[in-house]
């Protein structure tokens, strides 16, 4: 896809976000104290756990006051001298603050020097409560490192094989750099539950280890978005036997990619998607009634947008805003880590409907109306004129403050993004 605009999150933040997504683990940074500030105000805002006591039970060396991320803070003495004390001495201060797993990751330079930080925690004892990601992640999209990441900490903690359990399912795909993703992952769970399947975890999204070990006795796995699930998804089948239900309409975004990623996976799993169809038809007829009493209800039709995402929201995204609403895209770009079926699937609508050779601008050349895109994108294009209004769709984001669920994904994610377009126009 053509253009070059917005700065793509790198793969060491993506293996950062992937650990702090789980509950009950600390990230620990192994590396300098300029790589921590940025990443844990983005933790918190993606993922918010701070509880009253925080600042007093955090105040000692190497947390400084933050819950998040502790960080051995290396200088120039430790990349000459290495840093394995500075390891020891915050692996045990993180198992006396807060006493759960912890997982590290280093820095791009602290990847560099040859600390063996495995072999640190084994001669300290704690190899069944920490591990680190030796990998280092950085050259890597942020979807891929975030799903390798993922699958990492399933390889670690070697889940027991366990007898099927019928009718329950493991979400993948889901990262907490989702826009409201906890929303997403409610709306998502009452989808499976009115087809009367079970949602037994959600690795990479608000999973404790503990489910995380439950998870191996699920049915299937059902993918949001590709791109941050597909190897975790592989390790389940190879070393579980566990299936993954992709679906070909993308992620779940937008009322007809809802439907049929329900479809999908109910027909798969042999049960009945009416309910959940019915509710999605409910959410579709209410924005009709809406959108239908509108004075400028027309005012969508060849509204220029321009989207900038992982292929498989950008796919049923496009697909939607242009089949439902008649909106014109002007710019498509995909992020890094494309998903190939996805983008693919792309490229055939937009030759299938003629739109190929139309999106050959940059994204301030296009002059588009809206600009879907992750919040910090999103408000820059507005601010600077390039949008009349931007549509956040995922983190970075330092404006949005939301009181009421506001998802991407599902029925209750389409009703947000016209809620978005609506009150723009």
């Amino acid at each position: 896809m053509p253009g070059n605009d917005g700065i793509a999150v790198d793969g060491f933040t993506g293996a950062l976000m992937a650990v702090e997504s789980f509950d009950g683990v600390v990230t620990v940074l192994h590396g300098p104290g300029g790589c921590r500030n940025y990443h844990t105000f983005l933790s918190s805002h993606c993922y918010p756990r701070k509880e009253p006591d925080n600042y007093r039970k955090y105040s000692q060396r190497y947390f400084f006051w933050n819950a998040r991320m502790p960080c051995t803070y290396m200088d120039e003495n430790d990349y000459i001298n290495g840093a394995e004390e500075k390891v020891e001495e915050i692996l045990q201060a993180v198992k006396d603050v807060d006493g759960g797993v912890a997982v590290f990751i280093k820095s791009p330079g602290a990847a560099l020097i040859g600390d063996n930080i495995n072999d640190v925690i084994a001669r300290m004892g704690y190899s069944g409560s920490a591990t680190a990601i030796e990998e280092s992640l950085i050259s890597q999209p942020f979807s891929a490192s975030y799903d390798r990441t993922v699958a990492s900490i399933l390889e670690w903690r070697r889940p027991k094989k366990r007898a099927a359990k019928k009718g329950t399912v493991n979400i993948l795909g889901l990262p907490i750099t989702t826009r409201s993703w906890a929303d997403s992952l409610a709306e998502l769970r009452k989808l499976l539950e009115l087809c009367g399947i079970e949602v037994a975890a959600s690795p990479g999204a608000g999973c404790s280890l503990e489910a995380l070990d439950a998870s191996v006795a699920s049915e299937a796995n059902v993918m949001v978005c590709p791109e941050y699930g597909t190897r975790t998804a592989e390790l389940y089948e190879r070393e579980y036997g566990i299936p993954c239900i992709v679906s070909e309409a993308g992620a779940p975004v937008g009322f007809d990619a809802t439907e049929a990623w329900i479809v999908n996976i109910a027909s798969r799993l042999g049960k009945d998607p009416s309910a959940a169809l019915s509710y999605v038809a409910s959410q579709r007829a209410r924005a009709f009634g809406i959108i239908d009493k509108l004075i400028y209800n027309q005012r969508t039709k060849c509204c220029r947008f321009a989207v900038s995402a992982d292929s498989s929201i950008l796919l049923p995204l496009a697909k939607w805003l242009y089949g439902y609403l008649c909106m014109m895209p002007v710019y498509l770009k995909v992020s890094p880590g494309e998903d190939v079926a996805c983008a693919k699937a792309l490229s055939v609508f937009l030759e299938e409907t003629g739109l190929g050779g139309t999106l050959t601008k940059g994204l301030a050349e296009s002059e588009p109306y809206f600009v879907f895109a992750d919040g910090h994108l999103a408000e820059t294009m507005r601010l600077t004129g390039v949008c009349k209004a931007g549509v956040d769709l995922s983190a970075p984001d330092l404006s949005n403050v939301d009181f009421i669920p506001k998802p991407v994904m599902g029925a209750l994610g389409a009703m947000y993004i016209l809620d978005e377009i609506f009150g723009s126009l």
